[in-house]
């Protein structure tokens, strides 16, 4: 028994289909799975999603901290505006309190001492000392109490002035 070969035309053959040996089941045209690249486009998405995210959360952030900060800095001047008025009250009582005299009071040159040419001097038995605004040279009235004793210097009796 011979085997015949088929025999076909040119109609015939533009029809044809030839299948490789390994082919079981009919010829379809290939398709690509629709989960092709998903994982791609899913990864994608959900980066840009959380970029988005992250934008949004930092813009909140940064408004917020403004708030914050400008309720901060209006707490901080209405101290400041009270330690202000009260550091100035506390001056103007210092002020007041330890005002200086309005002239000093100049006290006699007492007896045993000299100015002369703006130098307060002290007799010794040896000479003339030299008395500065240093010394520790006290006076006292002979008919005076305590509290009438005062520190002679150049200052003290006008000398040098």
């Amino acid at each position: 028994m011979d085997r015949e070969e088929p025999k076909f035309s040119d109609k015939d053959v533009s029809d044809m289909e030839l299948r490789p040996r390994g082919y079981r089941g009919p010829s379809r045209p290939e398709r690509r799975a629709r989960t092709d690249g998903l994982a791609w486009k899913m990864g994608v998405s959900i980066g840009i999603a959380v970029l988005a995210a992250l934008l949004i959360f930092n813009a909140y952030e940064r408004y917020q901290a403004r708030k914050d900060l400008e309720q901060v800095v209006l707490e901080l001047n209405k101290s400041l505006a009270v330690a202000e008025n009260q550091s100035a009250q506390a001056v103007a009582e210092v002020r007041r309190q330890f005002s200086p005299p309005a002239a000093p009071l100049i006290k006699p040159v007492p007896p045993g001492f000299r100015c002369s040419n703006g130098v307060l001097l002290k007799r010794d038995p040896s000479g003339w000392t030299q008395i500065t605004s240093r010394s520790r040279q006290l006076y006292c009235p002979p008919d005076g109490t305590v509290g009438d004793c005062y520190s002679v210097t150049p200052r003290s009796v006008g000398c040098g002035w």
